[in-house]
């Protein structure tokens, strides 16, 4: 009997204490704001973690579903931003660093790793080139690359490249050699999964696959064990995504093509509709249903969100932007840059991360705005 008497009471206890929490406090946050130290440069998304970046050169980290922030690298202090790709794998992180000097346009890139605190960090490449005249008149890069980085799950990879001037050529360059690699979790080194000019530039890491947009324009999708598993050939290729079970071709023609990673076959080709030239198209993310392309290549570009399902698209919020990608989208939502780069009156330049669920974007998309 005195059992049953205090399931009872803790029963009424449950129904009184469910009556008493306010309309949705059990409900996964939408919407949620974390404030940067400044402007933010780039950043990259997996699962419920966001890699950022600032114009003074700090690398963090922030927490989704915790709310915790952690420094993953030292803030330096330069003219301009300095690391303007950044991605991140679990809890592993990595970002290149790049410096640009003298009329020569004398370029040094440099990879780090360290995981999500901030623990380990290391160099673990570097590469460099200058744009020269040739006897032609014209200007040409003469050296090494280090580019295309991208991670998801367990899977972090990153492209190198060496091009060479050929005056008189087709291109003003050409690629001579390449490697695709994987930044292994042991001790944070480069293996080659893939050699050879057909094996960059890397784009997207998606379900332990990687998509590599070749510079004959086709795409190719890698195992993480370095196995070609599928080429397809769009009707064009300017910028490529993957993330969610769908890959996505921003094509020369300002047309999104959608296809299955895995069977290759195109499933829909949506228009992005803007007067504005092909060549001022870019930044494309995918995951899932939801693509994010930019229109215009300066501060005051605009960014769209579209349903990949339905070819619908509404716009995100204008701020001024990075030159590199400032907004991404993951399993969870969308997170993007909200910057001020106002340095008078008071103000200080300023950045922060905005991030929306996919429950509450596909919902704007439905009503026609955010």
């Amino acid at each position: 009997m005195k059992r049953r008497w205090l399931q009872g009471v803790f029963f009424v206890l449950s129904v009184l204490l469910i009556a008493v929490l306010p309309v949705g406090a059990t409900k996964k946050p939408t919407r949620k704001l974390v404030h940067a130290s400044g402007p933010i440069t780039a950043l990259a998304m997996d699962g419920p973690r966001v890699v950022y970046s600032t114009d003074s050169n700090g690398v963090y980290v922030w927490n989704l579903r915790s709310g915790v922030r952690s420094r993953v690298a030292d803030t330096s202090p330069s003219y301009y931003p300095l690391i303007g790709q950044v991605a991140i794998a679990g809890q592993r992180v990595a970002w290149i660093k790049r410096t640009v000097e003298g009329n020569s346009e004398e370029t040094n890139e440099d990879l780090y790793t360290a995981s999500s605190s901030g623990r380990g960090a290391k160099e673990l490449a570097h590469a460099y080139r200058v744009h020269e005249f040739g006897l032609d008149g014209l200007k040409r890069w003469d050296g090494d690359w280090i580019g295309g980085l991208a991670g998801s799950g367990k899977l972090l990879v990153v492209s190198r490249w060496t091009t060479r001037p050929t005056p008189g050529g087709p291109s003003f360059e050409e690629i001579v050699s390449g490697s695709l690699s994987i930044i292994s979790p042991a001790g944070g080194r480069l293996h080659p999964l893939v050699t050879g000019v057909q094996s960059v530039v890397s784009s997207s890491v998606d379900a332990g696959r990687v998509a590599v947009l070749r510079h004959d324009g086709t795409v190719a999708i890698y195992s993480g064990a370095g196995a070609l598993q599928r080429q397809i050939t769009p009707s064009s290729a300017q910028e490529i995504a993957m993330g969610g079970g769908r890959l996505v071709v921003l094509t020369q023609t300002k047309r999104l093509e959608v296809y299955g990673p895995g069977n290759g076959k195109l499933v829909h080709s949506w228009p992005v509709k803007t007067k504005a030239a092909p060549a001022q198209l870019g930044h494309l993310q995918v995951y899932g249903r939801i693509a994010l392309v930019s229109i215009g290549r300066s501060s005051r570009r605009s960014v769209r969100i579209l349903d990949l399902r339905t070819g619908t698209w509404i716009p995100l919020p204008q701020h001024p932007r990075s030159f590199w990608n400032d907004a991404t989208v993951g399993s969870l939502g969308i997170v993007y840059a909200a910057n001020s780069y106002k340095n008078y009156g008071g103000h200080h330049p300023s950045g922060t991360l905005v991030f929306l669920s996919t429950a509450r974007v596909l919902a704007a998309i439905a009503r026609g705005h955010l």
